[in-house]
């Protein structure tokens, strides 16, 4: 009797001591948190976690360390980890606020919209997270509005191109078709300096041949008048 007595009071001691030490670890990491010292609260609470594993605030408030560092993709992957370990809704609410925190800095807006929703849905009196649904509602908005903006911008742009294009094309047919023309042009007009070429051609021969003409009329008058006999008149 007296041994089994000995045996629980040393698992009594031995639990006191592991409260009161994991106690003064989280007494010690929130007092780094109010100095901002942000690096040596996340050093305190991963402590905690190696003393125990499951130990959610610890597990929250090193999620909330490494998020006010700025390292929003882990602080992220985080506080999602711990939704399966939510003791209650209250720590769940929790969880949903500051990953809905986490996305909005990483602007992921749809996501923080629903972690924000979520949150509300299991603690609808929480005005900060109201707040920050808002804001994120507003910042999506002002994103979709942008982005139908550029949208409509690189609409017209395209439409503005097109018609550049087929500005270009009428222009490059049209100057085509003048080219062609003008090539038409000049073969007609060589075409007819070549048959005006020919007629004159056609003259100069026909001339040279009614020259030849002549001069062999005269050449055969000239032989015929010597061919005829003189008369000679006699004085009676």
């Amino acid at each position: 009797m007296l041994r089994n007595l000995l045996i629980l009071v040393l698992i009594f001691n031995c639990f006191f001591c592991f409260s009161q030490n994991k106690k003064t670890l989280i007494k010690e990491r929130n007092s780094l948190n109010n100095n901002n010292s942000y690096n040596m609260a996340e050093m305190k609470y991963r402590k905690s976690l190696e003393k125990d594993q499951d130990y959610f605030n610890a597990a929250f408030n090193l999620a909330d360390a490494i998020y006010k560092q700025n390292r929003f993709e882990e602080s992220t992957s985080l506080f999602d980890a711990l939704k399966d370990n939510a003791r209650n809704n209250e720590d769940l609410a929790r969880i949903n606020h500051n990953l809905g925190n986490s996305y909005l800095k990483e602007n992921k807006l749809e996501q923080a919209i629903e972690e924000y929703k979520s949150s509300l849905r299991l603690n609808p009196n929480d005005e900060e997270t109201r707040y920050n649904l808002a804001y994120a509602q507003k910042m999506k908005q002002q994103q979709d509005q942008k982005q139908d903006q550029q949208q409509d911008e690189q609409e017209d742009q395209k439409q503005d191109k097109q018609q550049d294009q087929q500005q270009d094309q009428q222009q490059d047919q049209q100057q085509d078709k003048q080219q062609d023309q003008q090539q038409d042009k000049q073969q007609d007009q060589q075409q007819e300096k070549k048959e005006e070429m020919s007629k004159k051609d056609a003259e100069k021969m026909l001339e040279a041949l009614q020259q030849k003409e002549k001069e062999l009329q005269e050449k055969l008058q000239k032989k015929k008048v010597k061919g005829q006999k003189i008369k000679i008149l006699k004085d009676w």
